[in-house]
């Protein structure tokens, strides 16, 4: 080869040049932009935050000419006493001092940012990523004071200098640990979440793509799973516990497993601290899966919306004691609930899939607790809204429910509420046995006091509207042979003589005269009920079902008056 000749060549030499450039260019980053730019970042942070955050750089190397930024782990450090102060300058002067609401502790050990426009930056323009990766990082932040604001300002609002306008072309956490707690001091965490990987695709941090309607929180699409996940309730009653998490706003699902809700207080410590009676509740859903979830409209309006949610095979505990702690107050009906949210609802449809329950309850003059279970509870809801323009009284929620009582009574109902209705109507049929009703006695002796000792249910169907003070129906009945005990309240005894003898009055002539015999119709029940409104809403429909009965059995003197509103 005939090199004297190739380095006559132009473009030959315009390559040693370029090298000879490259290789300055790397020189005089290594020795003097990276310790530059280290010193700029630490000492940016320590000024705009005029002394609320130190951030510490370790292992930093930046490449101009590729417009990337590497660090062997970062620290980003609140200082609590700068926060202190503050406070209490702001308590003592009159003029606005702004104090941040959330304090953050950042740590990660690898980060990595690529496609910098140093350029860009320089001319005062977004920051303008085309990659961010960060490995491991650990993320606390503490809550320094209540949020009493009734609405929040946007991201892209509250951020300013370099954050705001931020693009990145892509951002990839890998197990990431998030802790969020109330107050330095916190023996808690009122939010954690373990191993979490999140992947976001075109983020742009600005009006524009906060109103995009095909973006969800500034991004294109937003994937994320995680492991443990915990969320304890402000009052510190329950926590909310799952084991791992899964969403995705591309194709709108989610996934959680391992659902639960633990209470934190038992049942006498938790009514101590409300001071009345209470339920206390344990629930666990092996899993929960969304889909048809519009992240985009929660981003932009906070509202909740969902197209299918199943819950499989849920079991649900609770536990009342009326003997020890008075009730107290008002129990919503679900209108309530509905029409209290402070943000937008819709779920379409709601499938409840073998689900468990069991409730106990210590009544005011009971010895021991009256227990009932329903079993193998198939559900679907429909239409749970508080969207006027989605729910009226012809377009109801719907709920049609089978279960077994006791895993062997049988009954199927429909209920249909207007949930806007501030009237709280709605209305309930539906069927029930064939059964031997004696298996309610685990309920009906420490609750109500009575006692079915024989007879069978061969079937029964129901029809009842119902309104926020009051409910009126009927109650349609065959059974035979049934006879029932009415118990003392004080331990296990019969009643008194006179009581014992308006039993077997009723046991022999009221109830065994009024069986249907065979081939008649069902006997035909009223239902006449006044709510009491210290219960809760299942008490209530509880209560119209007796009603029902008693009139179609002849046995109406039995038991609570179901006229009185304070029973």
């Amino acid at each position: 080869m005939n090199y004297k000749s190739l380095l006559r060549t132009w473009w030959v030499w315009l390559l040693l040049v370029l090298a000879l450039l490259l290789i300055i260019v790397g020189l005089l980053t290594s020795q003097f932009l990276t310790p530059w730019l280290k010193d700029e970042l630490e000492s940016r942070v320590q000024e705009e935050s005029k002394g609320l955050y130190t951030l510490q750089l370790h292992g930093l190397d930046s490449s101009l000419l590729n417009g990337n930024i590497t660090a062997d782990s970062i620290h980003l450090v609140p200082s609590f006493e700068v926060w202190d102060e503050r406070q209490v300058s702001a308590q003592q002067d009159t003029a606005p001092v702004n104090i941040p609401r959330t304090l953050l502790d950042l740590k990660t050990k690898d980060l990595a940012l690529a496609g910098i426009n140093f350029v860009g930056i320089l001319r005062g323009k977004p920051l303008d990523l085309s990659k961010l990766r960060l490995q491991q990082p650990t993320i606390l932040i503490t809550e320094m004071r209540q949020d009493t604001s009734q609405s929040h300002e946007p991201l892209h609002e509250a951020v300013d200098g370099i954050l705001k306008g931020l693009r990145v072309g892509q951002i990839e956490v890998d197990k990431a640990t998030l802790r969020i707690r109330e107050g330095q001091k916190a023996k808690a965490n009122r939010i954690s979440l373990e191993d979490l990987t999140i992947l976001v695709k075109n983020f742009e941090l600005d009006s524009a793509s906060f109103q995009n309607k095909e973006r969800a929180y500034y991004a294109r699409r937003i994937a994320l799973e995680s492991g443990e996940a915990a969320f304890m309730l402000p009052d510190g009653t329950y926590k909310l516990q799952a084991s791992a998490l899964k969403a995705d706003t591309e194709d709108g699902t989610l996934n959680i497993g391992q659902f639960k809700l633990v209470p934190l207080l038992d049942n006498a410590a938790l009514a101590r601290q409300k001071g009345k009676a209470v339920s206390t509740i344990r629930l666990d859903v092996p899993e929960i899966n969304a889909s048809g979830v519009n992240y985009k409209v929660h981003s932009r309006y906070n509202n909740l919306v969902a197209s299918h949610v199943v819950i499989k095979n849920p079991s649900l505990s609770a536990f009342m004691d009326r003997k020890n702690f008075a009730v107290k107050g008002n129990k919503p009906l679900p209108h309530d609930i509905i029409r209290d949210l402070k943000t937008g609802l819709t779920l379409n449809k709601i499938e409840v899939q073998g689900m468990h329950i069991r409730y106990e309850e210590l009544a005011e003059e009971a010895t021991e607790k009256g227990l009932i279970t329903f079993e193998n509870l198939y559900a679907t809801i429909t239409n749970v809204t508080n969207d006027k323009n989605r729910i009226s009284a012809q377009r109801p929620a719907i709920v049609e429910a089978k279960t077994q009582v006791y895993g062997k009574a049988p009954i199927a109902v429909t209920i249909r509420l207007d949930l806007l209705d501030p009237s709280g109507y709605h209305t309930i049929q539906g069927t029930t046995g064939p059964t031997n009703p004696a298996i309610l006695n685990p309920i009906l002796e420490p609750t109500t006091f009575i006692s079915v000792k024989e007879g069978s249910l061969q079937k029964s169907d129901f029809k009842m509207e119902l309104y926020r003070n009051n409910a009126s129906g009927n109650l349609n009945v065959r059974y035979q042979n049934f006879k029932v005990d009415v118990l003392t309240k004080d331990e296990d005894k019969r009643q008194s003589l006179g009581k014992k003898i308006l039993s077997k009055v009723a046991n022999k002539v009221v109830i065994k005269s009024d069986n249907p015999g065979e081939g008649e119709e069902l006997r035909a029940g009223t239902i006449e009920v006044v709510r009491a409104r210290n219960r809760s809403v299942f008490n209530y429909w509880k209560d119209c079902l007796v009603s029902g009965f008693r009139t179609a059995a002849g046995i109406e003197g039995i038991g609570a008056n179901l006229q009185d509103p304070n029973r």
